[in-house]
């Protein structure tokens, strides 16, 4: 039996993804920055409402992918970087969020036809020491 390769390669392109990138927080952020986190993820729905796959969050799961269940929310994202925050013992500042949805096909700017809708929610935050410096 042969492998649809050209399948599997579609796939994979459409495929999600859930992820938590720290980096060292930049001096300018201030002597109480420790670092700067951005979390994201992103998925496809069929008919905008359909959901086809997107990225898991589990981190003990051997799959990176959840199949027909959407895990693209805010509160998922949300508790992936307050978690962060938590276990480094720091708060959180300069809190920023991001939802979109864009439709994978158009035609003259209509979304025609209506099929694969992308879908995506980050949140990024700069996390201080406790009793740092407040920010106004």
């Amino acid at each position: 039996m042969k492998l649809p390769y050209p399948a599997l390669i579609g796939a994979l392109a459409l495929s999600g993804c859930f992820a938590l990138e720290p980096a060292k927080a930049p001096p300018v952020l201030g002597e109480d920055a420790v670092e700067h986190v951005i979390v994201y993820n992103y998925g496809w729905n069929l008919f905008g409402c359909l959901p086809v796959v997107c990225g898991n969050d589990n981190e003990e799961s051997w799959c990176p992918f959840t199949f027909f269940r959407d895990e693209v929310r805010l509160d998922l994202a949300q508790a992936k970087l307050f978690n962060r925050a938590e276990s480094l013992g720091c708060d959180v500042r300069d809190y920023a969020v991001l939802k979109d949805r864009d439709v994978f096909f158009d035609f003259y700017y209509a979304p025609i036809p209506w099929v694969i809708q992308y879908k995506e929610v980050n949140c990024s935050a700069t996390l201080v020491k406790r009793g740092g410096k407040e920010t106004k």
